[in-house]
């Protein structure tokens, strides 16, 4: 039997761990477990967690999130206590060119906008069926199905790979997102970290996804998640690191939704609503002229180490399809033919 060991027990560790053989022996190591108290460190936790292709995604990531989609289309089928659940997204596009839009035709009921349809000042926009996740509810379930299986969670703070040689894994899978970058063995200089401030209410019949995109960096975007409560975004920092809400940004926000969708949001000022709390997070992320998503074999003081890691708020965009990928590596490491030992010395006596 295979003896996996990952690092990180957000989405893209469980999503590999979910994708192993049946029968591998796997253990999930990480400082934040799924069923922890909300922790804005805890990214997978935090995050907004919608599937949204990456328009001018390479191929090898269009792959990764194209097969990320199809798996979480199948929890949302058949398993609704999941916190996984379709929706139709609207993108509305300011800036950008369609033919960048590599997922036209491959995912459901995917088509473009009308002229009648966009609102002044749009140059394009799509429709198609997608799905929302709602992590808190999501990552306690994943972990118990996963668990159900035979996988082993287990808290634990590293500050090297080469801590865990003693635990006689045959491969160690490296998830570990911003801990990549602090890993003594590892340093990624490559991570980069993007602010994203959002808000969260309550408010019940609204069952969205709406993104308007627009130029220097304009985002605005509101979805239902499964427990009456609605995600409203947001606003973007490249390289920021502060959790600290903004109160200004907070106001930008909702009067950027008020403006979008004012037959939803009336009123332009947060306190009008519902305010359950502000949502910042801080996500780890590889920039595509940088390599982007760094999924690759490494032998680290005589681990067989796969890193998985760098997708920014797309961890639930890459998860399954990323999975997939260690997974093949995987099975190239344990297809490998075992070097024969040295021949012993002869003594000289």
């Amino acid at each position: 039997m295979s003896k996996i060991t990952i690092l990180g027990a957000g989405i893209t560790g469980m999503a590999i761990a979910s994708q192993l053989p049946k029968g591998a022996d796997i253990t999930i190591l990480g400082e934040f477990l799924p069923g922890d108290p909300m922790d804005q460190r805890y990214v997978s936790q935090w995050a907004g967690a919608i599937w949204l292709g990456t328009h001018e995604a390479p191929p090898r990531e269009q792959e990764m999130q194209l097969n990320s989609i199809s798996e979480l289309w199948r929890i949302a089928e058949r398993h609704p206590e999941s916190g996984v659940r379709q929706i139709e997204i609207t993108e509305v596009m300011d800036i950008g060119d369609p033919a960048d839009v590599w997922y036209q035709g491959k995912v459901p009921g995917f088509r473009f906008l009308t002229p009648s349809e966009l609102p002044p000042g749009a140059k394009w926009g799509t429709k198609f069926q997608t799905v929302v996740i709602t992590p808190p509810i999501f990552l306690p379930w994943f972990r118990k199905t996963l668990e159900e299986r035979g996988v082993k969670f287990q808290r634990t703070y590293v500050k090297a790979l080469r801590d865990l040689k003693g635990m006689g894994h045959d491969i160690l899978i490296n998830a570990t997102s911003f801990g990549a970058a602090k890993l003594l063995d590892v340093q990624e200089k490559r991570i980069n970290s993007m602010r994203q401030q959002n808000l969260r209410i309550r408010m019940e019949g609204y069952n969205r996804l709406y993104i308007r995109r627009g130029p220097d960096g304009y985002y605005s975007t509101a979805f239902a998640r499964g427990d009456g409560t609605i995600y409203i975004g947001g606003i973007k920092a490249l390289g920021g690191t502060d959790f600290k809400a903004d109160v200004d940004q907070r106001n930008l926000i909702m009067k950027r939704q008020h403006i979008n969708q004012p037959d939803v949001f009336p009123s332009p000022n947060p306190e009008d609503y519902d305010f359950i709390t502000d949502h910042v997070g801080v996500f780890p992320f590889i920039e595509s002229h940088n390599g982007g998503v760094r999924v690759e074999k490494e032998v680290l003081q005589g681990q067989k180490v796969i890193h998985a890691y760098g997708q920014e708020a797309g961890g639930y965009t890459f998860s399954f399809g990323l999975a997939q990928q260690v997974v093949r590596y995987a099975q190239e490491y344990l297809a490998e033919i075992p070097k024969p030992a040295d021949p012993p010395i002869p003594s000289r006596l």
